[in-house]
């Protein structure tokens, strides 16, 4: 009886645990980061530019005096793309995958040939 018992309780929590996802709504995320010299010193006024793998769409966001950058809402079930340029040079490309859980993420940026 017992065993019967933890089985309906453990399924019941299986349920709450996925019925976010399940109820229709989507997904956000959010990603900051700072974008730095080879020196790591932080670059203001460079141009952050993310973009959606699925829509090719590239929103863009031009770092603070402290080199940060914050892009909020992204889709969750999407892959990203992220990169910067700063004075006529760009940095590598990252990836941000939807399989990253994490609902804040961070990535820092660094170019290094400048």
């Amino acid at each position: 009886m017992k065993a019967r018992g933890l089985a309906q309780v453990l399924a019941t929590a299986g349920l709450l645990l996925f019925a976010a996802p399940l109820s229709g709504q989507p997904t956000v995320r959010n990603l900051t980061g700072t974008v730095q010299d080879r020196h790591h010193e932080p670059l203001k006024g460079a141009i952050v530019e993310i973009e959606n793998e699925d829509t090719k769409g590239v929103v863009s966001y031009i770092t603070d005096r402290n080199g940060r950058y914050s892009f909020k809402r992204l889709e969750g079930e999407a892959d990203y793309r992220i990169w910067f340029t700063y004075r006529g040079h760009r940095s590598k490309i990252r990836q941000l995958s939807q399989f990253d859980g994490r609902h804040d993420a961070t990535i820092n940026l660094v170019i290094k040939e400048y």
